[in-house]
């Protein structure tokens, strides 16, 4: 079996096929669509448009109105092409495209704070085993129906949107935080010894370390502001999800991944993702969701790599890691930003260096 792990599978592909379907002129000249579908235009630019976010709280609130009367939710959808939930018709192209479309959008959320951290949660529900799109492709009207119906369960529910979305902005305010302390690279101030303590052995001299800060600035900067943006996504990789290939089962047990490649800001939340274990470096759950925010935002941004993850140990003084792996390491970096930030007991520290 093939990986489903492919650049046609990326969210990227998915949101450039549901822009283009929202942006056609055809659809059903009526109440609410008439309405709805050029808001839904404005809305998917290049990507989200924050300013235009309101139209998603919108459409679920008309959905939910208008459902009683059409008769199902899918029924609902389905009105947007002019469609009979009797037709036994292959969906057109047009269709199926702007049907999945909308059923993307009826389930992608947006969550701010006070106007400034924000991510865009798409929780495509859990019956589907690919993308709307590809689901409903070539598809009867009547099987898109029974998809768009079976969908009663998300595959976030609105506790994991509240929990990434808060991941997000500690993450965010973390990055910051490290920001601030890497402004005085004093000797023997708190900024040297935590690179000492993320970056150095005892051979590594304060010189190297301040050298390494010019790049370690910067990625927290493009972190930062890539967090602070409005344009991070956070979704699942969908196709794998009930995928034997064993490419696309490890990467379902992960706690998050990226595509550094892929287009848009995106980060694939995963199973491991909302488990915490005994040998996580961070025991309190908040804190382990924004280290793997922090994480992957630095694979994106700053070309990390995975050398070695912090359950095991990545205290270049134990021999675990050499400094130059370190300097180059995901969980290193994420790491030091929550230890920058005050935001590790004795404990994370003692596992994050000795390994759990």
């Amino acid at each position: 079996m093939a990986t489903q792990l492919t650049f046609d599978n990326l969210f990227s592909a998915v949101y450039s096929t549901t822009a283009t379907a929202v942006k056609t002129k055809d659809f059903t000249r009526s109440d609410p669509w008439v309405v709805l579908m050029p808001r839904f235009a404005t809305l998917c630019s290049a990507s989200f448009e924050a300013s235009h976010a309101s139209c998603l709280e919108d459409f679920r609130r008309i959905g939910t109105q208008k459902i009683t009367t059409a008769g199902s939710y899918g029924a609902f959808i389905l009105s947007s092409c002019g469609l009979s939930t009797t037709s036994t018709d292959t969906a057109t192209n047009a269709q199926s495209e702007r049907l999945a479309a909308l059923e993307l959008l009826y389930h992608t959320y947006y969550h701010s704070t006070k106007g400034k951290e924000s991510v865009w949660i798409v929780s495509i529900p859990t019956n589907y085993s690919t993308w709307p799109h590809t689901r409903f492709k070539n598809a009867t009207v009547g099987d898109i129906l029974i998809a768009l119906n079976g969908g009663l369960a998300e595959k976030f529910s609105l506790e994991d949107r509240k929990h990434i979305a808060t991941a997000a902005q500690t993450g965010l305010a973390w990055t910051l935080k490290a920001l601030v302390v890497l402004d005085d690279l004093s000797s023997g101030g708190n900024a040297m010894t935590l690179l000492k303590r993320w970056f150095g052995d005892n051979t590594t001299t304060e010189i190297q370390l301040t050298n390494f800060v010019a790049n370690l600035r910067a990625g927290l900067r493009k972190v930062a502001n890539k967090l602070n943006g409005g344009t991070a996504v956070v979704t699942d990789f969908v196709p794998i999800r009930g995928s034997t290939e064993v490419d696309d089962q490890k990467a379902r047990k992960a706690n998050a991944f990226v595509v550094a490649a892929e287009a848009q800001n995106v980060i694939y939340i995963e199973e491991g993702f909302f488990s915490v274990g005994a040998k996580n470096v961070f025991q309190t759950r908040s804190h382990h969701w924004a280290r793997i925010m922090v994480h992957e935002m630095t694979h994106r941004e700053a070309a990390t790599e995975d050398k070695r993850y912090g359950w095991a140990g990545i205290g270049p003084s134990t021999g675990k890691i050499s400094p130059a792996d370190a300097m180059v390491n995901a969980d290193s970096w994420a790491i030091f930003v929550a230890d920058a930030a005050g935001a590790m007991t004795v404990g994370d520290i003692s596992r994050a260096t000795n390994g759990a």
